[in-house]
């Protein structure tokens, strides 16, 4: 927990569990060598709160701890936000936490969460419907809610609330009550004071019982986070990581979250995951094709692959465009080059070879219109059902541009292949495409 850690920065409510974890570290800094600093942040909820940050200066200073302070309106962030004034709290909170770790150059930061908090935290998510992540309840070492490359420990975390106001009892500190713990309309406060103590008439040991799910939830979840680990994409671009089927299809359905979620992470995306969206990409896969949006973040199934990326803007019409021939010329985001040989001024770029003599009439680019058809390989066929056939994903094909003469269609470019109609003789012209610089 403390393993090359310089300074840590601890969360002081100044109730009971906080100002016994920071007395916990102050025992242990000269062991393990790191600095200890405060940080009280107040949420400006009740009338009397700013009595509570003097009071924690004044242990602070007491205690010669230096001790950073800073305070939010959490009830009028809630109200524009439209979410609980729990929540609202809790991310407010830890941005502060993450702020002035980043700011004094704390290597963690350190909450007094305790085994009491445990029980009541995988409770609620029960409550809830979590699954096996949900239930692992708090771990002891994590990243920061909001800034998960911030480290978070929890120091306290076997230790029951009774021995928190021990070690306040035994340095006699009077810890700050919090009326609001005794608020039933906070979701946490109706766990402890209600739900609780009517499960412990049923068994008085449901709190350690609640804590051993957590346990065996945690290495449960262990074998679920290595089976993501194992699906890895193929390749990564503009539009999203792309994954063979097979492999992702046969993943347990938080094995998928997880997933989602790190590949969203790298595209800078928030994917919103719930038990119904999975469910329906579970469908999705079995299918073999569709889409599933998860918030800001699509992941789409066609031809034996997904796209996990994010959402792809339409792609605009650009009108037919006679070629000069030979020479380039400009077609919507596309520069077309028809070249006499083979000589290529654009490696990289997709090529068209034509027959000499074939076309008729002028050579032109135009996007695909609906029902086109093509001869391809002796037959005459729909242009989507060759795709389809040839195994183009869905996302693909709105960007393919056609290249034809007065009559017919002569070629199509796609994201990643070329598809040219049978025709009789040599080549003799080339076709390349070359997408323009916004420079240019």
């Amino acid at each position: 927990m403390f393993r090359r850690v310089s300074k840590v920065l601890v969360a002081v409510s100044g109730g009971a569990d906080s100002v016994a974890c920071l007395m916990v570290l102050l025992g242990l800094r000269e062991r393990f060598g790191f600095e200890v600093e405060a940080v009280h942040f107040d949420h400006k909820l009740r009338p009397d709160s700013a009595a509570d940050m003097d009071a924690v200066r004044r242990l602070c200073a007491d205690l010669d701890v230096e001790c950073v302070t800073g305070e939010g309106d959490v009830a009028g962030v809630a109200a524009k936000q439209r979410q609980g004034i729990e929540e609202t709290g809790r991310l407010m909170r830890y941005q502060f936490l993450a702020f002035v770790a980043d700011k004094e150059g704390a290597d963690c930061i350190a909450t007094g969460h305790t085994a009491d908090d445990q029980a009541e935290t995988v409770l609620m998510r029960i409550a809830r419907g979590s699954g096996v992540r949900g239930i692992r309840g708090m771990l002891p070492v994590a990243g920061v809610p909001g800034a998960p490359e911030r480290r978070l420990v929890r120091p306290l975390l076997d230790a029951r609330r009774a021995d928190t106001e021990a070690i306040c009892a035994e340095f006699g500190i009077t810890p700050i009550l919090d009326p609001s713990n005794a608020d039933p309309s906070y979701t946490r406060n109706r766990i402890r004071g209600t739900v609780l103590d009517q499960l412990r008439a049923l068994n008085p040991s449901v709190d350690d019982a609640l804590r051993g799910l957590a346990e065996s939830a945690r290495e449960a979840f262990s074998f679920i986070e290595k089976r993501s680990f194992e699906v890895q994409p193929r390749e990564r671009g503009p539009i999203g990581a792309i994954f063979p089927l097979a492999p992702f299809r046969a993943l347990p359905s938080e094995a998928l979250t997880l997933v989602i979620e790190r590949e969203a992470a790298f595209y800078h995306l928030q994917p919103e995951t719930n038990r119904t969206r999975v469910a329906n990409l579970r469908a999705v896969l079995a299918k073999g094709t569709g889409t599933v949006h998860f918030g800001d973040t699509v992941v789409e199934v066609s031809c034996g692959v997904v796209r996990l990326g994010p959402r792809l803007e339409p792609v605009d019409p650009f009108p037919a465009v006679v070629l000069n021939v030979p020479g380039s010329t400009r077609a919507g985001p596309w520069r077309v080059d028809v070249l006499t040989s083979e000589t290529d001024p654009t490696p990289g770029s997709p090529v068209i070879a034509l027959a000499a003599g074939t076309a008729k009439g002028a050579l032109r680019v135009r996007p695909l219109p609906p029902g086109e058809r093509m001869i391809w390989r002796g037959v005459e066929r729909k242009v989507s059902d060759l795709l389809v056939n040839e195994k183009v994903p869905i996302w693909e094909r709105p960007g393919v541009v056609a290249v034809a003469d007065s009559a017919r269609l002569l070629g199509l470019f796609g994201a990643t292949r070329t598809f040219v109609a049978d025709m009789p003789g040599e080549p003799g012209l080339w076709v390349r495409l070359a997408a323009i610089s916004h420079r240019a």
